[in-house]
């Protein structure tokens, strides 16, 4: 995903960053537990999964930790997330947010990487492409998050999670109807980032499978 830096990037420490493509390779090897902090962007949709992906992997809150935003743009998770960083001390911080036309978008990327946080887990047009891409793969373009939801509802009426006729709503908690799907999320969006490699507004992408494939390698480290 491409990154320009923000004629007016916010305060704070400076660092390399981290790039999702360097946190695969860390994972590979055994390491101690760490204190983990995820900012996501809104109390529904994204929290509701983590919470609910770090119970059915047993990760405490004393291990990752899952802290909604409030709304708004995602410069203001990644300035959430430092604030937060600076209190608690986390020895790694992830930032989930949404593209979806919202603004200060590339201005959150150059922010993370002053901060020295890993590379933002962003989604476009929005993380309810993430859930689509448990029931198939696609490389359609979508303008913005509404256009998405027609598509995944179709796919919840079809496996029964939905009623005919049922609307998705960000209230519902997901992560067990698509859990058993979990695998094929993963490989889609995987496939999808190999053939977006090099693009510099890849639509739609996502990096959800990154963070998720982390907090599984979380669960079998030796503390």
């Amino acid at each position: 995903m491409a990154r320009k830096k923000d004629s007016q990037p916010a305060k704070g420490k400076k660092g390399k960053g981290k790039s999702t493509r360097d946190l695969r390779r860390r994972t590979d090897n055994r390491q101690p537990r760490e204190y983990i902090l995820i900012v996501v962007e809104g109390k529904e949709t994204e929290y509701k999964y983590f919470q609910a992906l770090n119970r059915d992997l047993k990760l405490t809150s004393a291990l990752v930790e899952v802290v909604p935003g409030s709304g708004g743009d995602p410069l203001a998770v990644v300035n959430k997330a430092q604030k937060l960083r600076e209190k608690k001390k986390p020895d790694r911080v992830f930032c989930v947010f949404d593209r979806n036309g919202l603004p200060h978008y590339q201005e959150a990327f150059q922010a993370a990487k002053n901060y020295g946080f890993e590379e933002p887990i962003a989604s476009t047009p929005c993380f309810e492409f993430w859930f689509l891409l448990h029931y198939r793969y696609t490389e359609k373009a979508f303008g913005r998050c509404q256009e998405v939801i027609p598509e995944l509802e179709k796919e919840l009426i079809a496996a029964n999670v939905l009623k005919a006729g049922q609307k998705y709503n960000k209230n519902l908690d997901l992560y067990r109807e698509l859990k058993p799907k979990l695998q094929d999320a993963i490989a889609n969006a995987q496939k999808l980032e190999e053939r977006q490699a090099g693009e510099a507004k890849p639509n739609p992408s996502t990096k959800v499978h990154v963070l998720v494939k982390f907090l599984q390698e979380q669960k079998n480290i030796i503390p």
